[in-house]
């Protein structure tokens, strides 16, 4: 599990000659592929992939303590589970593994713009810095979901979470009126998987916002519901990562300098949870 959440750390923590370019910079982005501005111990190290979703405070290179941990499934297990019920069988079958969380993103945002190449398709890859500030990043890339509004507190956030079609997507462990977990370390993705399958399953009467008593046909599940399925399963998941990041970072007291998080895992990769 270390390995795992320390990959994107490895060269510039063995590369002991390795100098900090910008000593001022905050939260930093970082690539594998580079050695410039890598985060100073302690940082927040957040493993999402399709086995973990864990929060580490990671003290050195050697020394780590879990601050939170999800409570049933992983992230990246929730986000493969959906794709299978949300995604049209034309784009599963052009998948090469049981992994789709890549599938998943591309089909609830189609139109925004790469930031960076595929492996292999030089056709279309852009070329930018591989390094960002929380602050450079945002100003760089943060037009690409100028659609997407942090919510103000939780009230907010179920507000904004309600669709035309009746459903909504909302975090876990939260309620309107408090409760116990909304400000633990604790996650949980369960809850937004079973949520979906039973919205594609039944579908939900828009003026009532109650599940309809009768199964419908995957034929019936429009493209348009389906995207809006895809983008509302990466929201809530990723806010309530964000949102434990931001406790967990409140938690460090030991970080004398700028607060840094480093990403791992196959989550890691999408650039919606990058911009969240």
């Amino acid at each position: 599990m270390q390995a795992h959440a320390l990959t994107p750390r490895m060269v510039s923590a063995l590369e002991a000659h390795v100098e900090q370019k910008d000593p001022s910079a905050e939260t930093v982005l970082h690539d594998p592929t580079t050695t410039e501005l890598p985060p100073k111990f302690p940082f927040l190290s957040v493993l999402a992939s399709g086995g973990h979703t864990l929060l580490i405070h990671s003290a050195s290179l050697t020394d780590h303590r879990v601050l939170g941990s999800t409570n049933d499934i992983a992230i990246g297990e929730c986000l493969d589970k959906i794709a299978r019920v949300v995604l049209p069988a034309e784009i599963m079958q052009t998948s090469k593994s049981t992994m789709y969380g890549a599938l998943l993103e591309a089909f609830a945002l189609p139109d925004t713009p790469r930031t960076r190449p595929t492996p292999g398709d030089s056709s279309t890859a852009v070329s930018t810095p591989s390094v960002y500030t929380a602050k450079t990043y945002l100003e760089t890339f943060g037009c690409q979901y100028s659609w997407y509004e942090v919510p103000v507190n939780h009230e907010d956030a179920m507000r904004k979470s309600a669709t035309k079609w009746g459903w909504a997507l909302n975090r876990p462990l939260t309620k309107a009126g408090g409760g116990v977990k909304i400000n633990s370390l604790e996650l949980s993705f369960s809850g937004i998987t079973t949520m979906v399958e039973r919205i594609v399953r039944f579908g939900m009467d828009p003026a009532t916002r109650k599940f309809n008593k009768v199964e419908r046909a995957a034929v019936d599940v429009s493209i348009e519901e389906r995207k809006d399925l895809a983008r509302e399963t990466m929201r809530a998941a990723f806010e309530h990562v964000a949102s434990r990041v931001v406790l967990g970072l409140q938690s460090q007291q030991d970080v004398v300098h700028a607060p840094a998080v480093v990403m791992a895992g196959g989550v890691a990769a999408n650039l919606f949870l990058r911009h969240m």
